[in-house]
């Protein structure tokens, strides 16, 4: 499995907070950012970072009424930045065209039963994402890790009546820590896959 590099580095985090970590904070931010950033990517279903993959897909049946066309792949990841190579069933395709994350296969002739209950399997080598990440994703990454960097318990303190009251969430609610607030989601909404390709296998 791939291991998908922060969104944000430590120098980013440090050159935000304006000041110098030491090397014990500069650990714990690296983890803080590692975390803020697998709960961003499980949020919007993306990897965001710019890389080539090939994955194995089930190509569906085309709606006649909106592609003339033999079948169709939706790739996953998004943006999709450029296709190197397409295969049916181990066979390269050069047959085919690309609308926005969607793989247009001109002609397939489909197989009657039983071996219609096979559908074709379509392998694609492209690449994704964005470089550099947008800022606003970053911002939110910047933003969870900092929540437990300075207050790691969630620990609020404040004064009533002269005596000092300390809380283990804040007063708008439960402690987040690396996890999204509701306005941040709705900020990363505008990336968020709604809808999942068949992925089989990845290479």
């Amino acid at each position: 499995m791939t291991v998908l590099p922060s969104l944000v580095t430590v120098a980013d985090l440090a050159a935000r907070l304006g000041r110098t970590l030491t090397p014990t904070q500069e650990l714990q931010a690296q983890a803080l950012l590692d975390d803020a950033s697998s709960v961003v990517r499980a949020y919007v279903r993306l990897d965001i970072t710019r890389a080539t993959t090939t994955d194995t897909f089930t190509m569906r049946r085309a709606d006649p009424l909106l592609h003339r066309c033999g079948g169709v792949v939706t790739l996953p990841q998004r943006p999709v930045v450029d296709i190197a190579s397409v295969s049916v069933n181990g066979t390269a395709m050069t047959d085919w065209w690309q609308d926005d994350n969607e793989i247009l296969v001109r002609a397939w002739a489909w197989d009657q039963p039983p071996a219609a209950h096979r559908p074709p399997q379509v392998t694609v080598t492209y690449t994704h994402g964005w470089d550099p990440v947008p800022g606003d994703i970053q911002a939110i990454v910047m933003q969870a890790a900092n929540r437990v960097l300075v207050n790691p318990s969630g620990i609020r303190s404040e004064t009533v009546g002269g005596e000092s009251v300390t809380y283990l969430i804040p007063a708008v609610g439960e402690y987040l820590g690396a996890l999204l607030s509701n306005t941040e989601k709705k900020v990363l909404d505008r990336y968020r896959r709604t809808a999942a390709s068949v992925r089989l296998r990845g290479c």
